[in-house]
């Protein structure tokens, strides 16, 4: 075979493999897609006044918001909730402009209410407002909830300082002196290890948690007090968590 054509073949071969492999890894892809559509989380909408139903639909709307979200008209939406409300839970959450509960959890107006606050944290306006969403309105669901790179946790770790600001951050040291126990063998940890901090969230929200659970006006029938940790990157919510991710 003479040279040209021996170049020929080769070039040939080569790109007859290079499309078959294109071929494979876009069927491939077709496949996990067509998969991924075959077996969506469920489609139930949230019994009003039911705490499991409410979380499944609050874990479904997360896998949404990591993958694709549900089309919405906002301006009908806006129009059917202008005179009234069907929250399913409360969900406190730190200020992050990260965190929007409403995004991550995607729900629609009217759906969630929502408390933020750096930490976060509670005090009396924070939960005036748990009961009025739990006594007057009726809500079964709380769900507290951190998050990973917190700034709020990362200035309480390094003692910051300011006018208002240390009287808040102050609330997030049990949560410190926790994870100080637990993995840093009771000395206090430092903003260096990343995921100290993000411990920290996870245990905050596990303690704020636990101080709804023993205020006893909150304790209504039927009422369940979750907590979660969302992670930035990816988008995910881990609901009771005991560690954070690798």
């Amino acid at each position: 075979m003479k040279r040209h054509q021996l170049r020929t073949f080769l070039i040939f071969t080569v790109l007859t493999l290079a499309l078959s492999s294109l071929g494979v890894s876009g069927a491939l892809r077709t496949v996990n897609s067509q998969d991924k559509k075959r077996n969506p989380c469920p489609a139930v909408e949230p019994v009003v006044g039911d705490a499991n139903s409410a979380l499944q639909a609050l874990k479904c709307g997360n896998e949404r918001w990591q993958d694709e979200m549900k089309k919405r008209d906002w301006d009908a939406e806006r129009k059917a909730t202008a005179t009234s409300q069907r929250p399913i839970a409360v969900v406190v959450s730190c200020m992050d402009s990260r965190v929007p509960p409403e995004l991550i959890f995607d729900r629609g107006l009217g759906e969630i209410f929502v408390i933020r606050v750096a930490g976060p944290v509670l005090d009396t306006d924070q939960l005036a407002s748990l009961e009025y969403a739990l006594v007057n309105v009726g809500v079964k669901l709380v769900v507290v909830l951190g998050h990973t790179d917190c700034g709020a946790v990362k200035g309480a770790v390094d003692n910051a300082t300011g006018t208002f600001l240390p009287v808040l951050l102050d609330k997030i040291e049990p949560a410190i002196s926790d994870v100080s126990d637990r993995y840093n063998g009771g000395r206090r940890i430092t903003s260096a290890n990343k995921k100290d901090l993000d411990r920290v969230s996870l245990t905050n929200a596990r303690l704020v948690h636990t101080q709804i659970l023993e205020k006893r006006v909150l304790r209504q029938p039927g009422v369940q007090v979750k907590w979660g940790l969302y992670y930035l990157k990816s988008g995910e919510v881990v609901f009771d968590p005991r560690d954070v991710k690798p």
